[in-house]
């Protein structure tokens, strides 16, 4: 799709039937095209990451970090996501000391809340939660009050590019692939299921050391 998108729009800029840009505010061709590239480098990345991965070519830079920590950072980074998609983003972290990669675990957090965000309509709510669980395990907890996960689906969610058929359009299919493999990489597990008020809830377990 962002290849038949950017080729349609060259086509119409070298035909001259279409301004580089409009004057109403809407998208031209050129930022279609800017945007479709930019899916296109952030598809790559995943692809590359999770090849890496499975050839044992991609190591973790493991250090003393805070789950907690990462968590915030990850969900400031997305609070104007949030903002625009007019969604209440909560956050409740208590400290979780833990010893892992703090990019590849701020990331982790970041691919759930972004799906999170995509599957909420406007005024709806999502929620971070990191801290300790029971001894010698942390835990990280992002729900929702969306439409929730189908049954149907749940066996499927973190398969590589799988998206259920009310998926909302853009994404790849490989950011909850990714979020798989971070938390196993950390010897951690990761789960979806629905709360049972309804929306979607993700759980990620990782072992302190």
């Amino acid at each position: 799709t962002p290849l038949t998108v950017i080729r349609g729009n060259v086509e119409l800029l070298r035909a001259g039937v279409a301004p580089t840009g409009t004057d109403d505010g809407e998208p031209g061709p050129l930022d279609e095209i800017d945007a479709e590239v930019g899916r296109l480098t952030d598809l790559v990345d995943q692809l590359l990451l999770l090849a890496r991965a499975d050839s044992d070519a991609l190591e973790l830079d493991i250090a003393p970090t805070d789950l907690a920590a990462e968590a915030a950072d990850a969900v400031e980074s997305l609070a104007p996501v949030a903002a625009a998609a007019e969604v209440e983003l909560a956050l409740d972290v208590r400290s979780a000391p833990i010893v892992g990669d703090p990019t590849r675990l701020r990331q982790l957090v970041a691919i759930l809340v972004d799906n999170a965000l995509k599957h909420v309509p406007a005024g709806g709510h999502v929620s971070v939660s990191a801290g300790p669980a029971e001894a010698g395990w942390t835990q990280l907890v992002v729900a929702d009050d969306g439409p929730g996960i189908r049954p149907e689906d749940l066996p499927h969610v973190f398969d590589r590019f799988w998206r259920a058929a009310d998926a909302p359009t853009g994404g790849s299919g490989l950011g909850l692939a990714i979020a798989r493999w971070i938390a196993e990489a950390h010897e951690g597990t990761i789960s979806a299921g629905n709360s049972p008020a309804g929306g979607a809830r993700f759980e990620v377990r990782l072992p302190v050391s």
